[in-house]
Formats: C-alpha cells, structure tokens, sequence
C-alpha cells in the first residue's frame, strides 16, 4: 500500500497481484469474521467486490492502480481467462460421467424457464408500476438476462441502436444501469437460497444439481468422490493439471477460431470437457492432476480474484443512479426473481435440485456472465456449478440476444 499510495507500484502482473493479495486478504477477512456479513450479506467473496469497488467511489485509489487492475483484469493477456480455465476445468472433470450428461441435457430447459420467467414477471412489473410492460422487458430484462457486457449489453447496444435515435454508446449507457444492479441482486438471491438450502436441506444438493434415487448409485458416487479425494496431491501432479487446462482451452479456442467464431470459447472448453469425461478420454491420474491445480487456485487466489471484479465492474455510481427509481429497483428484482423462480420449478420437474437449478440456471442467467458467476456462486457457496453457469451465461446469453433482435424488430422499445 506504500507503493500504491506514492504512486510507485509496478504497472505489471507482479503489482497487479501485490494489490490483488492486500485487499483480498483485508476485505476477505473482514466480511468472514464480521458475523452480521458473513450471516446476511455473503461474507468474504461479496466485501472483495463491493470493498475495491467502494474505494473507487470514495476516491481511495489512486486512478493508475485502478487502471493497472481494470488492464489486468480485461486487457491482454486476461488474468480472468487465465483463472476461470483452471476453475472450468476443475469443475468439470470432478463430475461423475454417470450424471455428466443426464444433467447436462435437463439443465437447458431450465435455461429457457430462466428467460421466460425473468420476461413475465419484468412485464407485470412494468405494467403495476406505471413503467410500461415493453420498456420494463426491452429495457430492463433483456439487458439483465442478456449474457454480461462484452457478449451482452455491447452488442444488444449495437442491436437496439439501429432502431432507436441513438447511438451505440448513448443506448449502452441506458442498459447498463440494469445489467450491474441485476448481477447485485443474483449475488444477494444467491446468499439467499445458500441459507435456504441449510434450512431446508430437501431442497438443495449441496452443489450436486441432479437428484439421484438410486442408492447404489448414490453410494458409489460417494465411494468414487472419496476415492479420488484420497489420492496426494503432487508437484508434478499440479505442473500436469496446469498443461491439461491450457491444452483443452487452446483446442477451443482453435475451435472458436476456425469454425464458429459467433461462439464463446467457454462453451467450446465445455463441451470438449464433457466429451472428454463421457468418452474417458483422460486416465483418472490426470483428471485428479487437473482437479488439484484447480483447487490450489480457488483455495488460494478466490478472495484476490474477485477483488479486480469490484474494480473492472462494479461501478457504484450506476448503481446509486439505478436504485434512486423505485420502479426501476421493483422490476429489476421482479426480473431475477422470475429467472430464478422459472429455472428452480423446471428443475424440480426434471429431478434437478431447486436450489442448484435457481442459482445455475436462474442467478447465473441475471448476473454479469463469467465474472457475475464467479460472484454468484462464491457467495453461494456452490462453485461445483460453474460449468453450468457458463452455460447459462453464454448459451442463454445467445438465445436472449436471438430474441432482443427479433422483439425490437416487432415491438420497438417502448421509450
């Protein structure tokens, strides 16, 4: 902090990292011991993004610390590539395969309850508060469930600009508002629902999304899960579950790159993974080494990494300026709350977890795509679902943005 606040700080990873680590380590340790946080408000994860992003709006630091955070966090090379690879690919690999696909298959219906629950219920606010049902849907749910900022409001800016008297940048500064306090209330539905799955253990899986009725499956689950937590962790172990992570995003990247570019490298990481898992493609010996390299960063880097999210994000003038309206705060809570009400009755239909299927396929819908997951499910508790998230995010984010196109084509946007 001597460097930060002389102006000294090395404008590099190494800095990046040095104020990454302190403000981790400080908010993350104050919001897990301070009990009314740590109770209601989602602990250490959630004071790493609102702390950092409070400093700004208090002008605590300094503008070229705020920029080195922002270039580490979005710039080239992208330190958030770089952690979600190693979360995805943890997560990933540490699923049954006797459930990979099964849930893979019922989770997209909960994608779709997501959009068309977050929409209904965006109208009917739009409609008891005077807002307008199409300008609460166009204006406020879209933007919300529409994938984040870089693959959702930058391009649904692009899309509504071409029928709106405005341009580009006039029309994202109208959807953005909605898409930061949309990622806020998912994190809080998120604190939520982990306390209501510890009060009602029934309704959640404890991070399992499907519900398993057979008992021997049930218990060679538990047997497999034991069996691969038994094994040691090793040196070279870890330097092989670094190079099976670069490989598989590289093979999606070079998919994303050569055959469907419309289409997030994420997604391709993920179904790669998936194939892999279903066909055993990787001996258990470097599934294991993947899954220890992941965990040495989420045990290790999980307060650090959201800290840059607060900073690069998180901006608390929009949201003072968002939450000032009241409408504006009713139908935004309307809209996640549709989305993940939609995805948790789904999911229970398809013997899917409710609390696992709201979060994944409803919160991960509303928040700010791979960052907003990140969030959401940290303070969840429940980062075993970030290959579900991300499909939530991207493959969701897609069809609302398929939908966005079609709509203001049809309807306008009400303003």
């Amino acid at each position: 902090m001597l460097l930060v606040y002389t102006h000294k700080l090395p404008n590099n990873v190494m800095g990046a990292y040095g104020l990454m680590f302190i403000l981790g380590i400080v908010f993350g340790e104050i919001g897990s011991r301070v009990s009314f946080i740590r109770n209601w408000l989602g602990g250490g994860p959630i004071m790493c993004i609102f702390g950092p992003s409070l400093m700004i709006y208090f002008g605590m630091l300094p503008p070229e610390s705020i920029g080195l955070m922002k270039d580490f966090m979005k710039g080239s090379p992208s330190f958030f590539n770089f952690f979600i690879t190693f979360l995805i690919c943890g997560a990933m690999l540490s699923i049954s395969r006797r459930i990979l696909l099964q849930s893979t298959l019922k989770f997209l219906p909960t994608v779709l309850a997501a959009i068309f629950g977050g929409c209904i219920l965006a109208a009917l606010g739009g409609l008891v508060t005077g807002y307008g049902a199409v300008k609460a849907v166009m204006l406020l749910a879209v933007p919300i469930i529409g994938g984040g900022v870089g693959a959702g409001a930058l391009p649904l800016s692009q899309i509504y600009s071409q029928t709106a008297a405005m341009t580009t940048e006039q029309m994202l500064s109208v959807v953005m508002p909605a898409v930061v306090l949309g990622n806020i209330l998912a994190i809080l539905f998120a604190i939520a629902l982990n306390r209501i799955g510890k009060k009602y253990p029934g309704l959640t899986g404890n991070g399992q999304i499907m519900k398993i009725d057979d008992s021997e499956l049930r218990t060679a689950l538990e047997n497999e899960k034991a069996h691969r937590e038994s094994i040691p962790v090793s040196i070279e172990g870890l330097g092989v579950g670094f190079f099976i992570s670069v490989t598989f995003y590289l093979a999606a990247f070079a998919i994303n790159r050569f055959l469907v570019p419309s289409v997030h490298t994420f997604v391709w990481l993920i179904l790669l993974l998936t194939i892999a898992k279903a066909a055993k493609v990787l001996p258990e010996s470097l599934e294991v080494s993947t899954i220890h390299w992941s965990q040495t960063w989420v045990k290790n880097l999980l307060f650090a990494a959201l800290v840059p999210i607060g900073i690069a994000y998180m901006n608390m003038e929009q949201v003072i300026a968002a939450v000032s309206n009241p409408a504006y705060v009713i139908i935004s809570i309307l809209t996640v709350l549709g989305s993940l009400l939609g995805a948790g009755l789904i999911g229970v239909v398809l013997k899917l977890f409710f609390v696992e299927s709201s979060i994944a396929g409803g919160l991960c819908m509303a928040n700010m795509a791979q960052t907003g997951d990140l969030a959401t499910l940290a303070a969840a508790e429940r980062l075993e679902l970030l290959p579900y998230s991300a499909y939530a995010s991207r493959i969701g984010g897609s069809i609302v943005l398929v939908l966005a196109g079609l709509l203001v084509s049809a309807i306008g946007l009400g303003m």
